[in-house]
C-alpha cells in the first residue's frame, strides 16, 4: 500500500483534472495538487445535504463538514490519478453515459448548481471521476469468470443473499382499510390462505390458478435481497429457509402472506449474471474503502482557511 501511495503522490502533479483553472480560486492544495473552489463546493454541498451519509450527525459542526468535504476531495484525487496509473480507459458508451447523466442533472438542478456556484464543466469532472472510481474497483476486484475460485465465491454469495418468490398479501383491515377486522373475519381470512397452501401441488401455474379462483392477486416474481426494505422483519429469513416450489403462510400482526418460493437456480444463470456486479460490490466495497482511506491519510493537505470558511458560510 505504501508503494501505491508513493506512486499516486508522485503522479498527482501530472494530472490537472483537479487543478485550478478558469480563474477559480484554489481552496486546497493536496500533496501538490490544487483543488478549486467549485470542486470543493460540490462535495461540501453533498455533505451538508446528507451528513449521515458521511458518518456525521444530522447537525454536524463546521469543522466536521470541512473535514468530510476534504476527504471527498481526496477520493476525487485518488480516482483521477489511480485511473491513469493503471492505464485504464472509459469506453465510448461510458463517456456517453456520463454526458447523459450530466445533462440530466443539469436540467433538473441547474438553479441549485448556479446558486452554489458549480458549473456544468465541474459537474462533468465530478461525474467522470466517479466513473473512474467504478472502473478502478472493477479492475481490482472483478477477477473475471475465468477465475473459478472467485466466481464460486460470488455465486455462493448470490444464492445465500437473494430469494425469489411470488406472493399473495392481505391486511387485517376492512375492505376500505378504515377499521381492523373482527377476530371472526381474521380467522376466515387465515383459513382462506391455508386453503391456498393446501391446494398447491408444487406447480406455479396451478398455484396461480388457485389464487385467481379464490379472488386474490398473485404478484409477479420478486427477487429480494437480504436486508432490503419493503417487507416485515424476518420475512427474508423465513422465505430463505422455505423449500423451493412450496407455499408458506407467514402471519404478522398487520397482515398475512402466502408465499410461493421459486427455485432461483432453476431460473437460469442469467439472473445471477444481472446481479454479479452488485455481488462484487457487496463483497469488496469495505476493503476498497479502507484502501482509499489509507491513501487519503497519506496526503498532505494545505487549506486556504479563509476561502473555505466563506464557502461554508455561503452554503450554510
Amino acid at each position: 500500500m505504501k508503494k501505491i501511495a508513493a506512486a499516486l503522490l508522485a503522479a498527482l502533479m501530472l494530472f490537472l483534472l483537479c487543478s485550478c483553472s478558469g480563474g477559480k480560486q484554489t481552496v486546497l492544495t493536496v500533496s501538490g495538487a490544487e483543488i478549486d473552489s467549485e470542486i470543493f463546493t460540490y462535495y461540501l454541498d453533498k455533505v451538508i445535504q446528507r451528513p449521515t451519509d458521511y458518518g456525521l450527525t444530522n447537525n454536524p459542526q463546521k469543522d466536521e463538514l470541512r473535514q468530510a468535504a476534504v476527504n471527498e476531495c481526496g477520493k476525487y484525487l485518488y480516482a483521477n490519478t489511480e485511473f491513469r496509473n493503471r492505464g485504464l480507459s472509459l469506453s465510448a458508451a461510458e463517456k456517453v453515459e456520463i454526458s447523459e447523466r450530466v445533462n440530466d442533472l443539469w436540467v433538473r438542478f441547474e438553479n441549485h448548481y448556479e446558486d452554489i456556484k458549480v458549473s456544468k464543466q465541474t459537474l462533468t469532472k465530478i461525474q467522470t471521476s466517479q466513473a473512474y472510481g467504478d472502473a478502478i474497483f472493477t479492475s481490482v476486484y472483478d477477477k473475471g469468470t475465468g477465475d473459478a475460485a472467485a466466481e464460486t465465491e460470488l455465486q455462493d454469495y448470490f444464492y445465500s443473499n437473494y430469494v425469489c418468490f411470488r406472493t399473495v398479501c392481505a391486511y387485517f383491515t376492512s375492505a376500505d382499510g378504515s377499521s381492523p377486522m373482527t377476530q371472526l373475519e381474521k380467522n376466515e381470512l387465515l383459513a382462506s390462505f391455508d386453503a391456498l397452501k393446501n391446494n398447491n401441488d408444487k406447480e406455479a401455474g396451478t398455484f396461480a390458478e388457485t389464487v385467481q379462483a379464490a379472488g386474490y392477486t398473485l404478484s409477479d416474481s420478486v427477487l429480494l435481497k437480504k436486508g432490503a426494505e419493503g417487507y416485515p422483519a424476518g420475512f427474508f429469513e423465513k422465505v430463505y429457509s422455505q423449500a423451493a416450489d412450496t407455499v408458506q403462510i407467514i402471519v404478522y400482526d398487520e397482515c398475512v402472506f402466502a408465499v410461493f418460493k421459486e427455485d432461483l437456480k432453476a431460473k437460469g444463470e442469467s439472473v445471477y449474471v444481472n446481479y454479479r456486479s452488485s455481488c462484487i460490490s457487496d463483497l469488496y466495497s469495505e476493503q476498497a474503502s479502507r484502501e482509499i482511506e489509507e491513501y487519503i491519510a497519506s496526503l498532505q493537505v494545505e487549506e486556504k482557511s479563509g476561502r473555505i470558511d466563506r464557502i461554508i458560510k455561503r452554503l450554510k
